[in-house]
Parts: structure tokens; C-alpha cells; sequence
């Protein structure tokens, strides 16, 4: 067989170990983060990609009797607040400084888009390897 036959199965690969990636990291943080918050966005860390501009939210918020300011692990291309809102979140009492966001959406939103890396990897495979 040609190297090139195998490309597909490594680029599918490759998409379902990013998708499970991002969602186990999901999970892992929201399973962390247990204690609930209300913080105030400070505003947001840039960070340059080759596809674009990343930007992470950066939060101050009070968790027991202290006074925490921290930047939010996941990044977006754009957010639906600003700086001097109030977000609620939920953070490790083991390390104040990971938390995770409450967002709008709900759950089982949050986790479509690894669940589409998954499923576009499957159909990537299967598209290609079923025509042969």
C-alpha cells in the first residue's frame, strides 16, 4: 500500500484524539471546580494563533476570605461579556485559582463541539476507507 492511503486514517486519528482531548479536559475541570462564585471580569489575555486571536477571560473574585484574580483555562475568538461584568463561576476549593465559567449554554451544548471533532474524525475515516 501507497503512504498516502494511510493519510486519512491519521488525519481522522487525529481529529477524535483532539475531540476527547478537549472534552476529558472539560470534564476534568468541571468535576474540579465545585464551589460556587460570583466574580468580576477584569478583562481578557490575547493570545495570537495561527488561525486567529484566542481571547481568555481574566477574573477577580473572593473564595474564602481572600481575594483571587485569575485567568479562565479555556479561550474563544469572542465573548458575550465585557470587562466590568459579573460572571458567575464555580472553583477548585483545593486551588482557588482554576475555575471554571458558568456559561449560558447548557451542558450538553458545551460538549458539542468535542463531540463534532469526534464524529467529523469517524465520518473522515469512513468516508474515505468505504469509496475504496
Amino acid at each position: 500500500m501507497p503512504f498516502f492511503y494511510y493519510v486519512p486514517a491519521a488525519l481522522g486519528t487525529v481529529f477524535i484524539i483532539v475531540g476527547a482531548y478537549h472534552g476529558w479536559k472539560l470534564r476534568s475541570l468541571t468535576r474540579r471546580c465545585t464551589i460556587p462564585a460570583t466574580g468580576i471580569l477584569l478583562g481578557f489575555e490575547e493570545k495570537k494563533m495561527k488561525s486567529g486571536r484566542l481571547y481568555f477571560p481574566v477574573v477577580q473574585f473572593q473564595a474564602d476570605g481572600k481575594s483571587y484574580k485569575a485567568r479562565y483555562g479555556f479561550g474563544d475568538a469572542e465573548w458575550d461579556i465585557v470587562a466590568g461584568n459579573s460572571v458567575d463561576l464555580r472553583y477548585n476549593p483545593g486551588n482557588p485559582e482554576e475555575f471554571y465559567l458558568y456559561h449560558r449554554q447548557r451542558v450538553w451544548q458545551q460538549y458539542a463541539s468535542p463531540f463534532f471533532i469526534i464524529l467529523g474524525g469517524i465520518i473522515f475515516i469512513a468516508a474515505y476507507y468505504s469509496v475504496l
